[in-house]
């Protein structure tokens, strides 16, 4: 169980760096506009937390 929550924060992971990279060039702060700026912080933090619950699975 644990190994699928570490690939779901890594998929995360690699979905918000997907997308910055596809809309740099759409805003000035490389980051997009509006929808894709917060899809890009959800998915951070989503991928963020995910890789820290996954520490619980590893040490119970």
């Amino acid at each position: 169980m644990s190994l699928g929550v570490v690939a779901l924060a890594l998929g995360c992971l690699v979905a918000a760096t997907i997308l910055w990279q596809r809309n740099k060039k759409a805003g000035v702060d490389g980051v997009g506009r509006g929808g894709t700026r917060v899809a890009i912080i959800v998915l951070t933090i989503a991928g963020v937390l995910l890789a820290l619950a996954s520490q619980t699975f590893f040490r119970s």
